[in-house]
């Protein structure tokens, strides 16, 4: 039999393993799991953790949580996943009757949920229950030791030439720089507000930018670069590591809107697949919406694969 029940604290790593299965491009760790749904919880924001159980073997995971960058009192961003052996036997049933009844307990306007379009399963499940797919995004993987930097030499060289230099956080931090964390801040509070997404950008805090940036212990501070002009910071990219692939993850990417398609996201790329070869990652992964025509366009010119599409999938509650 099948019983679904919140999350115990022994199974925060079969949980985190399930979920990295079903979403390989974001690996993550039972601490690192447990870790984002403290921070929501520290926040004051609605979270929930569920498995699915047949006897004490762990089958699958659910959950929902608030996004403080698109912040909505009534909209979640879900998970769920099924182990590959236990698919095909309700499990996933089992779990978004289970979510859906929570939600709804809440008061729930809207929740999204991203599956890959090549899933054997998950677009079918979905839509027979009332999701409808309205996004789409690209994983883009870049294999570090293949990539050669020559040809973006002459590219580097004009950004350099117009006054831009790169510097590392932890460059800044040895350097003393004064309201350090507040000027980074305000760049990514800049930066990321024409991102596309699929709900609207609401600010964030100074509080959650702390937590969740700057205390990330996956954040490599040598590959948190920011673009300087004369003391201005124009722009920024940022590089995480989970403890559960050697692979680095990207952040957010952006550059100040008078500075764009002016070569600087590319050479905020370059330095970041630099820092990305003195740690010895294998890869370097990025996502984007599909609507993002300038990154995408970066990315691949710097020889970004992207892998199938993921779909955001949405389900509003009568």
């Amino acid at each position: 039999m099948i019983t679904v029940t919140p999350l115990a604290a022994r199974e925060w790593d079969a949980a985190a393993a399930i979920l990295t299965g079903a979403n390989p491009h974001e690996p993550l760790t039972g601490a690192e799991y447990r870790r984002q749904m403290q921070e929501q919880q520290d926040w004051g924001y609605g979270w929930a953790a569920l498995v699915a159980r047949a006897g004490a073997e762990v089958l699958g995971v659910a959950g929902y949580h608030q996004n403080p960058g698109s912040f909505h009192p009534r909209r979640y961003a879900l998970d769920l996943a099924v182990a590959p052996g236990a698919q095909g036997r309700g499990v996933g049933a089992a779990l978004w009757t289970a979510l859906d009844a929570s939600l709804r307990a809440r008061g729930t306007e809207s929740a999204r949920l991203l599956a890959r379009e090549d899933h054997p399963v998950a677009p079918g499940f979905l839509t027979r229950r009332g999701f409808r797919g309205d996004r789409r995004y690209f994983m883009s993987t870049l294999r570090v030791p293949d990539f050669d930097p020559a040809p973006y030499a002459a590219l580097e060289a004009r950004v350099r030439a117009r006054g831009v230099r790169i510097r590392s956080l932890a460059d800044l931090r040895a350097a003393g720089t004064p309201e350090l964390t507040g000027r980074l801040h305000a760049l990514m509070s800049d930066v990321r507000q024409d991102v596309p997404r699929a709900e609207p950008a609401t600010p964030l805090s100074r509080a959650v930018f702390e937590d969740a940036v700057l205390g990330d212990p996956g954040l490599l501070p040598d590959a948190y670069l920011i673009a300087e002009v004369d003391g201005t910071w124009i722009g920024q990219t940022a590089c995480f590591r989970s403890g559960a692939s050697p692979d680095l993850l990207t952040g957010l990417t952006g550059v100040t809107r008078p500075w764009r398609g002016q070569g600087v996201a590319t050479a905020l790329k370059l330095a970041a697949i630099r820092a990305a070869r003195a740690h010895g990652a294998p890869v370097i992964r990025t996502d984007n919406a599909s609507d993002n025509a300038p990154m995408l366009a970066i990315n691949d010119r710097l020889g970004f694969v992207r892998g199938p599409a993921s779909v955001s999938y949405v389900i509003h509650f009568g």
